[in-house]
């Protein structure tokens, strides 16, 4: 398949303007030439005919004794006046007569107007001739019913060089708007963030100059992300193993604490073993909190299963109550056409409840309801949750899913360092479901919405 030939965006309108000139010549040439080509077949008159014929009839009348044996062609009219002006006999109506009575007597016409007269004297008085100067339909019923063929001719002018402007005013743009379809679709998928695509060309050269540096610019931007993302997975796995290789050490210490709880210490030494004790339980959250950290931005491998949804969410509340029952929280939980089976990682899919759920109950009032609803209707299956608590701020509702988010102090954990619902997010998203948050209206307490697929 031969390549096509190139072009650059000032020949194109170089060529629009050639097409527009030559249409707008051919805008005027074809409606003269269809008048031309009516006069030849006798179907309207050249614009000067009725002045030639008037003129060529004033011998005529001025010889013959009675008028009525002329004939006189379409387009012309008569007002025949004796010596006195009084009028003897006419073709013409009451206005035309009125103004035909008036040349006779003053000599003045209208000199814009398109109706002429000439003054013809005969021995037995005047004849008045009228004739209109311009084209006319060889036709009455014609000259009655359509406009002048010079109106007719204007109107046809200016009908096809409307026509033609905006015929191709829209096929040029058309053709621009293909020759920028690359550019277009080359931003979308950039925007997408996709950078491994082909990228189309332009036969207009200053448009696939644009074309050939995004181009440019998504290779660089491709090589770019995946040396980061290359740098990021080191990075993240360094991190995997250093925790993974402090829980050895850290288990050890932890034995020897124990060890040491057994045995007979003063007062002083029980306060020292505690601080350890307690230094040792906060570096076991934060080494759980790196491996987390390491699941989450890798991607947890999921072990989809088929899952009966109404047994699994028994087991959710049974799992919720118990989280609940220290703070004497209840739960009111409703549920609406659940459907017999989901597919996903069961165990995940948990998890992210149970987060969902102690993040409420962390930030709910003692002894205050905690709403779980679930519905099946529809596309999605819709989880949500709702707590008594203070809500969400408005920075939270933007990013609270981010990770190690925590500026939201009111609903900050210190079990979760910010990564709660980032886990969350990524578990679902990976079932190709959303996370959604928003404030209740009727508790004024946060709504945490699992949507996911059915």
């Amino acid at each position: 398949m031969g390549t096509k030939m190139k072009t650059t965006l000032t020949r194109t309108f170089y060529r629009f303007l050639v097409c527009l000139l030559g249409g707008l010549c051919m805008s005027v040439v074809i409606p003269f030439a269809c008048i031309m080509f009516a006069s030849s077949m006798g179907l309207v008159t050249f614009a000067d005919n009725a002045e030639r014929q008037a003129k060529n009839l004033v011998p005529i009348l001025t010889a013959t004794p009675d008028v009525s044996d002329v004939y006189l062609p379409i387009g012309i009219k008569y007002l025949r006046l004796d010596r006195n002006y009084g009028s003897i006999d006419t073709n013409m109506n009451e206005e035309e007569k009125e103004k035909a009575l008036a040349f006779a007597e003053t000599g003045l016409i209208d000199a814009g107007g398109r109706t002429q007269f000439i003054f013809i004297t005969r021995d037995d008085g005047y004849i008045v001739l009228q004739y209109v100067i311009g084209s006319q339909y060889l036709n009455a019923q014609c000259n009655k019913y359509l406009p002048s063929p010079e109106i007719l001719l204007i109107a046809l002018i200016i009908a096809n060089s409307l026509g033609l402007c905006v015929y191709l005013t829209v096929h040029f743009a058309r053709e621009l708007r293909k020759e920028l379809t690359p550019i277009l679709e080359a931003t979308k998928e950039i925007e997408n963030h996709n950078l491994d695509f082909a990228i189309r060309h332009s036969r207009i050269l200053e448009f696939e100059n644009v074309v050939s540096s995004f181009d440019s610019m998504r290779n660089s931007l491709k090589e770019s992300l995946e040396q980061q993302w290359r740098s990021e997975q080191a990075q993240r796995e360094q991190i995997a193993s250093l925790a993974h290789d402090l829980k050895t050490p850290l288990t050890v210490m932890q034995g020897n604490i124990d060890l040491l709880d057994e045995t007979t210490l003063d007062e002083e030494q029980k306060l020292y073993l505690s601080y350890a004790m307690r230094s040792s339980e906060q570096m076991r959250r934060y080494i759980k909190m790196m491996i987390d950290i390491s699941r989450a931005s890798c991607g947890y491998q999921l072990q989809m299963e088929d899952i009966c949804f109404p047994e699994f969410w028994r087991h959710v509340i049974s799992q919720a109550e118990i989280i609940c029952k220290d703070k004497g929280i209840v739960i009111q939980q409703t549920q609406h056409a659940l459907p017999k089976h989901i597919t996903g990682d069961g165990v995940l899919l948990e998890r992210a409840l149970m987060n969902v759920v102690s993040n409420a109950v962390e930030h709910s009032p003692v002894d205050s309801p905690l709403y779980m609803d679930a519905d099946g209707q529809g596309d999605h299956l819709n989880v949500c949750i709702t707590d008594c608590g203070c809500g969400f701020s408005q920075e939270a509702l933007k990013h609270a899913k981010e990770r190690f988010y925590m500026a939201d102090q009111s609903r900050g954990s210190e079990l979760h360092y910010g990564m709660g619902l980032y886990i969350v997010d990524v578990i679902i998203k990976q079932h190709r479901g959303e996370l959604l948050l928003s404030n209740s209206a009727e508790t004024k307490g946060a709504r945490v919405t699992i949507r996911l697929p059915r």
